[in-house]
């Protein structure tokens, strides 16, 4: 195999490892206080809140953020989503 294709298939196989999988987690109202993730992220400086799907692109125009649940282990991201199909949104706190 010739240096720059051995290279390449390195590259592909590495960023193949490094990407995240993405999912969605449906989560009840009891799901911030019992899992603490709402004592984590207010520990942290972040205000959490829910958002309709259709205002999430505007309210991170208004400097929210989506807040992901982090499985580092299995390199997976879940956007925590609840029954009336709202999105958890986290805002960094003045």
């Amino acid at each position: 195999m010739a240096p720059l294709g051995f290279l390449y298939s390195l590259g592909k196989d590495l960023k193949k490892y490094l990407e995240w999988k993405e999912e969605e987690k449906t989560v009840n109202s009891n799901y911030l206080e019992v899992s603490g993730l709402n004592k984590r992220m207010e520990e942290t400086g972040y205000k959490l809140r829910w958002s309709n799907r259709e205002n999430v692109e505007t309210k991170l125009l208004e400097k929210y953020e989506i807040a992901w649940e982090i499985d580092k282990k299995n390199r997976i991201r879940r956007k925590l989503v609840n029954k009336g199909d709202q999105v958890l949104l986290a805002k960094k706190k003045n």
